[in-house]
C-alpha cells in the first residue's frame, strides 16, 4: 500500500513538474525576513543613520524566506563572503498544496 502512494505521489509530482517546466525562465521576487518591530510615526520620521531597532526575533530564531510576498521556507542567516544569505532549515507547506 505504501508502495502505491508513493508511486501516486511521484506521477503527481512529475505532472505538476511538466506543468511548470514553461515557468522556469519567469523571475519571482525572493526576499529574507529576520524580524519585525511596530514604531510610532514620530519614531520613524526619527529615524537616522545612527538609530538602532530591534525585532521580534532572537539571534538564533529562523528567518522567514519568502517568494513573491508567501513564506516558503525558513532558514538561518549565515554570512557568504562578504554578504549574507540564507541556509534553508525547512520548507514551508503552502495552502491548497496536498
Amino acid at each position: 500500500m505504501a508502495d502505491e502512494k508513493s508511486s501516486s505521489i511521484g506521477a503527481h509530482d512529475l505532472s505538476t513538474a511538466a506543468a511548470l517546466s514553461g515557468l522556469s525562465g519567469v523571475k519571482v521576487r525572493v526576499t529574507a525576513i529576520l524580524g519585525r518591530t511596530e514604531l510610532t510615526f514620530d519614531q520613524a520620521v526619527g529615524l537616522d543613520p545612527e538609530t538602532l531597532i530591534s525585532v521580534d526575533r532572537g539571534k538564533d530564531e529562523p528567518v522567514d524566506l519568502c517568494v513573491n510576498g508567501d513564506v516558503v521556507a525558513r532558514g538561518k542567516l549565515v554570512v557568504v563572503g562578504d554578504t549574507y544569505g540564507v541556509q534553508i532549515t525547512e520548507m514551508v507547506e503552502q495552502k491548497g498544496q496536498r
